[in-house]
């Protein structure tokens, strides 16, 4: 058996996973993984079986996140580190990672949010990622022009994070690549049509849509990293892009809240009519989706 601090050091277990390890991973993996580190290796490097059934074994570990491809033409492999396998490990085992106890994924949260945000280029006039928040309707367009294959998966963020009781299957990719999580056979193929029933879905629950080059998320304000690092970095004027902020038309409010209960990001309080802070307004259009009376809508923010 692998010392397990050996395979602390090479798989990179931060201290907030390493009492749930028992969870995360079997005895067979600490022992044939962490003895790799970061080296590339193949199935006939691994003593314990014959070729067949290290190979075998490896296309497991490759669909949960384990291991990836450095070669997939030589059958090369090289093993994750935690960061990236915990991403694969919370879509994937949702009921496993929930029997860790609320403190425990708490401290295994706030260690990948920091993780995921020293990762982002904070220079100043440096645009972190592409991320773009859209409205309902730009967002059903954007799914209409993309080519390929549509895939869903859940969102990590929620299942990493979430307490909130807000839906985990909405996050929508195009990407299918070696080492993507459709390659992995982590998620599954849909239509054009029920990518945009998902995203039509996730607006009644009062979810933010935005868009990159990969794919479209349905974010919540509490749990989603992208959100949570735009609140850290206090980059609300620039990321992640928006084009719109809200207009409360005061002569159509009938004061029923449902923006106040919509909105994520704390832009209406209640009032006959309510009152709006237009400039925390993100310009998702989640409450102009919501307002049963046309009184709220999108302009042009400047930007």
């Amino acid at each position: 058996m692998l010392d397990k601090q050996i395979f602390y050091e090479n798989f990179k277990i931060p201290e907030a996973a390493r009492p749930y390890l028992d969870i995360f991973f079997t005895p067979e993996e600490i022992s044939i993984l962490g003895k790799y580190g970061d080296r590339i290796f193949k199935a006939e490097d691994i003593a314990e079986y014959d070729k067949e059934k290290a190979e075998e074994l490896l296309q497991d570990y490759y669909s949960r996140g384990l291991v990836s491809y450095e070669n997939i033409e030589k059958g090369e492999y090289r093993a994750a580190d935690f960061y990236s396998y915990l991403d694969s490990f919370v879509v994937t085992r949702v009921p496993e990672y929930r029997s860790i106890p609320a403190e425990g994924r708490k401290a295994i949260d706030g260690w990948y949010f920091d993780a995921y945000y020293e990762g982002l280029d904070k220079n100043p006039g440096k645009v972190p990622t592409g991320d773009i928040i859209l409205p309902l309707d730009e967002t059903l367009q954007y799914i209409d022009k993309q080519e390929g294959q549509a895939y869903l998966s859940l969102c990590d963020c929620r299942a990493l994070s979430g307490d909130c009781g807000l839906p985990l299957n909405t996050c929508v990719s195009w990407k299918d690549g070696i080492n993507s999580r459709a390659h992995r056979g982590i998620s599954k193929e849909i239509t054009r049509e029920e990518a945009k029933q998902i995203v039509l879905a996730a607006d009644k629950q009062g979810l933010v849509h935005t868009v990159n080059k990969t794919g479209v998320c349905n974010c919540c304000g509490d749990c989603c990293y992208l959100f949570r690092s735009r609140e850290k970095m206090k980059s609300h004027q620039f990321w992640p892009k928006s084009f719109y902020k809200v207009e409360l038309e005061h002569e159509n409010c009938i004061g029923c809240g449902l923006c106040v209960k919509r909105c994520q990001f704390g832009v209406f309080s209640y009032g006959k009519p309510v009152q709006a802070d237009t400039g925390s307004c993100i310009g998702c259009g989640v409450c102009v989706t919501g307002c049963p009376k046309d009184a709220l809508k999108l302009i042009t923010s400047g930007l």
